[in-house]
């Protein structure tokens, strides 16, 4: 039996797990501590921090390949790691364009990938605010260059003198910087690939996402998106896949300014954007993942049915209804699938998602918020009035 070791134990990892079970392949966890989500989900399980390297190192030598659940490790440990002879998908010089949006913008500046403009900002290199903000205009954005996630270390500067503010303490930090312009988007978008060693490569159709407070509330398929977009960003992905050399599965997030793309941020694993394939898609991009980093035929990717709209499970305010009561509530939606992470409820804490397939986008919307409200997730305001 193949083994695969996942570093770091969340809802990833889980549907990771879900995934590897009807595959036959056997999942070992690098868990921080005894509650992450993934436990439950596999049977054999190691404790650490996935920064500490012997840790890793005791779960390369269990192991298969070793694979991710999200991007916070150690570049240097797991080239060392690979040095060694294990094999670690995505491999740390690809990884480290999601780790480092630095690097990442580095990387679109050189292949001439669409991106916003942008002053990458090494930590001995002094900022001239006033001359940034002529440059990209105001408000513009600063991020640190890692360490951010779900818009965790992402801050806007109005004016001068919150520039000032974040760049001294985002330094007093030793951040190192990213700038970029704001960017005025009509939409935001995502695409997602896999691709294996040998260099067999498929894509995902794109999708429409909503974000809220940086965290991504809902996708729909086709959304509004044009033809000639998807297009257009599936080329994109292939072509950032193929720059970086990816093995498994990458999400490009994009933004859609009259009818132009721009590159926002890469994920190298499965991503929340990608949650839809497992009701929506022929093969899961969990699946595909794991299809890819032990080099397996890659599965095709094409839609279920015309529409898809899945839409994230968040904890409410006054905590949850009575699992039964919301769960039967939910799964009495005409076409829902839930799939809950199996993680405590606290106030808009990601528990999950709900999927609905069907032939028009706008009933699918209806029926996928239908039964996340059902589980307690908030409908904000904006939604609500689009579904009325």
């Amino acid at each position: 039996m193949m083994r695969v070791g996942i570093v770091g134990a969340g809802q990833l990892a889980r549907m990771m797990a879900e995934a590897a079970s009807a595959l036959g392949l056997e999942i070992v966890l690098l868990a921080e501590g005894p509650h992450d989500g993934a436990i439950s989900s596999v049977q054999q399980v190691r404790f650490g921090s996935p920064k500490d390297a012997d840790a890793l190192r005791c779960l390369a030598d269990e192991v298969d390949v070793v694979t991710f659940d999200h991007e916070h490790v150690s570049l240097e440990t797991l080239s060392e790691l690979e040095s060694e002879g294990h094999r670690v998908f995505p491999s740390p010089s690809s990884l480290v364009f999601a780790v480092d949006k630095g690097a990442m913008r580095d990387l679109c500046q050189r292949h001439a990938f669409p991106h916003p403009r942008f002053r990458h900002v090494p930590l001995e290199e002094t900022v001239n605010v006033e001359e940034v903000g002529r440059e990209l205009g105001w408000p513009f954005i600063i991020k640190t260059t890692r360490g951010g996630y779900d818009g965790k270390g992402v801050f806007v500067a109005h004016n001068a003198v919150d520039a000032t503010r974040l760049v001294d303490e985002l330094r007093s930090q030793g951040s190192e910087l990213l700038i970029e312009e704001a960017v005025a988007f009509d939409r935001e978008l995502a695409v997602l690939v896999a691709r294996r060693p040998q260099g067999d490569i498929v894509a995902w159709p794109a999708v429409e996402t909503a974000q809220l407070d940086g965290v991504c509330r809902e996708v729909l398929l086709p959304g509004s998106l044009a033809p000639a977009v998807v297009q257009e960003a599936e080329a994109l992905a292939r072509a950032v896949a193929e720059a970086i050399d990816l093995t498994g599965v990458m999400a490009v997030e994009l933004f859609e300014r009259d009818g132009q793309l721009l590159m926002n941020e890469l994920a190298l694993r499965p991503h929340n954007s990608g949650h839809w394939t497992q009701d929506g898609a022929e093969t899961s991009q969990f699946e595909n993942h794991l299809r890819a980093i032990l080099d397996l035929p890659l599965g095709r990717t094409s839609m279920t049915a015309p529409a898809v709209a899945s839409v994230n499970v968040f904890g409410g305010p006054d905590g949850p209804p009575a699992l039964l009561d919301c769960l039967g509530n939910a799964l009495a939606t005409p076409g829902a699938h839930v799939h809950l992470y199996g993680k405590e409820t606290r106030p808009m804490r990601k528990l999950g998602h709900v999927t609905v397939t069907d032939k028009d986008v706008h009933q699918a919307r209806r029926a996928a918020w239908a039964a996340a409200s059902a589980l307690g997730t908030p409908v904000p305001s904006e939604v609500e009035e689009q579904l009325t």
